[in-house]
C-alpha cells in the first residue's frame, strides 16, 4: 500500500468507528477485498508474450483469463498466485520446468491481471482453483503462493487431482492475517470482529461449502506429498501461518528461510530450487534450512 495513504485512512477509521461504525465495517470489508492495481515487471511481461492465453468459466458472464507454457500433451503444473500479483509472479519456475518436459499453467485470479473484476474474497479464490481444476484436469503438481496458497488449502477440502502441492508463504488464518494488517491502519479490534462477520454473511454464497466460518474454511486433510516454504522475516504473512499449517498436516515438508520477505521469495535461487527438486522427484527428502 502506498504509504501517502496511510494518515488519511487512518484518520477516516478513527472518525467512522466512533461516529457510524457500520460505515467502518464496510469500509474496511471493502479494503481487505480491494487489491491494488499490480503492474507485470518487464522480465515478466517478456515471457507472457510466450504463453498461450485460454479462458477459464467461473460462473455466469465471468471468466478467468489462462496463461500456458508448453505442450499440451506433457504433465501439467498449476501456478495461483497471490494478492495484487499475477499469474507471471512465478516467472523464475517457469523456463526449468518447460526444459525438464512439463507443460506450465498460471491464471490471473478475479480483480488481478486480464481478469475482470472489482474485489475478490479469500473463499471466490478457491472457486478459481476449483474452475481452473475442471477446466484443465489432473496437474502433477499445484504451485501457490501469498493468499494464492491459502485458496488451494481451502479448494483441497472438496478435492484436488494433483499428485504434490508446493505452498510458499501460505495463509493459514486469514482473521489473523486481517488483523495484523488493520493494526497498520489503526482499525479498531471491534470494527474488525464486526467485520469478519459481516463479510462471511456477504461472501456466503461462496464460502459455505468451505466450511461454517473464516477459521472453519481451513480445515482439510488433503493428504499428498507437501512442500511448504516460508521466510521467518516475512511481515506481510507471518511464519505462523506456515507452522500452523504444517503441524495440520503432519506429512508435510516444512523449509524457513531468512531475509527474503514476502515477495523475494519467488525469485530466490535456492527457493527456486528447493520446490523445483520437490516437484521433479518423487519422496525426495528436503535438506536443511535455505540460505539467504
Amino acid at each position: 500500500m502506498n504509504h501517502s495513504l496511510l494518515k488519511p485512512i487512518k484518520l477516516f477509521f478513527a472518525i467512522s468507528s466512533r461516529i457510524i461504525p457500520f460505515v467502518a465495517v464496510r469500509a474496511a470489508e471493502k479494503l481487505f477485498t480491494t487489491p491494488f492495481h499490480s503492474r507485470r515487471r518487464d522480465v515478466e511481461n517478456e515471457i507472457l508474450e510466450r504463453a498461450e492465453r485460454f479462458f477459464i468459466p467461473m460462473g455466469k458472464n465471468r471468466q478467468l483469463t489462462g496463461f500456458r507454457w508448453g505442450k499440451k500433451t506433457d504433465p501439467a503444473i498449476l501456478f495461483v498466485h497471490g494478492w495484487t500479483a499475477t499469474a507471471t509472479c512465478f516467472v523464475k519456475f517457469i523456463d526449468p520446468l518447460l526444459a525438464k518436459g512439463y507443460q506450465v499453467i498460471a491464471y490471473d485470479s478475479i480483480a488481478h491481471g486480464e481478469t475482470s473484476g472489482f474485489s475478490v474474497s479469500l473463499t471466490e479464490w478457491a472457486d478459481t482453483v476449483l474452475a481452473t481444476m475442471k477446466e484443465i484436469g489432473k496437474v502433477h503438481c499445484i504451485v501457490g503462493h501469498s493468499l494464492g496458497s491459502g485458496a488451494i488449502v481451502i479448494a483441497s477440502s472438496l478435492e484436488l487431482k494433483t499428485d504434490k502441492l508446493v505452498l510458499i508463504s501460505p495463509v493459514a488464518d486469514i482473521t489473523k492475517v486481517t488483523e495484523q494488517f488493520a493494526k497498520t491502519l489503526s482499525i479498531p479490534e471491534r470494527i474488525m470482529g464486526k467485520m469478519h462477520q459481516y463479510a462471511w454473511k456477504k461472501y456466503h454464497s461462496s464460502a459455505s461449502k468451505y466450511g461454517d466460518n473464516w477459521n472453519d474454511i481451513f480445515e482439510s486433510d488433503f493428504n499428498v506429498p507437501t512442500l511448504i516454504i516460508h521466510d521467518i522475516n516475512d511481515r506481510e504473512i507471518d511464519i505462523s501461518n506456515a507452522r500452523k499449517l504444517a503441524k495440520q498436516w503432519n506429512w508435510a515438508e516444512l523449509i524457513e528461510t531468512k531475509q527474503l520477505g514476502h515477495r523475494r521469495i519467488l525469485i530466490n535461487p535456492d527457493v527456486v530450487a528447493a520446490a523445483l527438486n520437490f516437484v521433479l522427484k518423487p519422496n525426495i527428502e528436503t535438506q536443511g534450512k535455505v540460505s539467504s
